[in-house]
């Protein structure tokens, strides 16, 4: 492990898992760019299966995704207003210790290459979710 992982790894507090607990999955989108109904939802699947891929390499995480899948995979997209607030979200959602991706975009279609779009943070905890992500409004 590099230096610069240790330290980061210092900053993150580990997630609790509880076999009760219940869990869900954020995808949260820019509205400040234009973008249509397909590609919002591409996006969004990017950032799900980013998410997902990221749990399926880290073991700490399993019994929670597991959890998560057992509960039918709840997921909620949210919306927000531009990208300094997006990478703020980022950076609060990674230093509580929970999964995160932050989706840009290959420039192919609707928007300009390396594009920040979407943000997925989970699956994780229902209410540590919640609490980041309470002021912002369904998409």
């Amino acid at each position: 492990m590099s230096i610069l992982n240790y330290i980061k790894r210092m900053f993150i507090h580990p997630l609790k898992y509880s076999k009760d607990g219940h869990y869900k999955m954020v995808l949260i989108v820019r509205s400040d760019i234009p973008m249509g109904k397909g590609k919002i939802a591409a996006q969004c699947a990017h950032a799900a299966v980013e998410c997902c891929r990221q749990v399926s390499v880290n073991v700490e995480y399993q019994q929670m995704f597991e959890s998560w899948l057992q509960q039918g995979q709840p997921k909620i997209t949210l919306k927000v207003s531009n990208e300094k607030n997006l990478i703020s979200l980022a950076r609060s959602a990674r230093k509580s210790g929970l999964i995160i991706s932050i989706i840009k975009d290959a420039g192919k279609t609707q928007l300009q290459p390396g594009t920040v779009s979407t943000l997925g943070i989970g699956p994780g905890p229902k209410q540590q979710i919640d609490e980041l992500t309470c002021n912002l409004k369904l998409l």
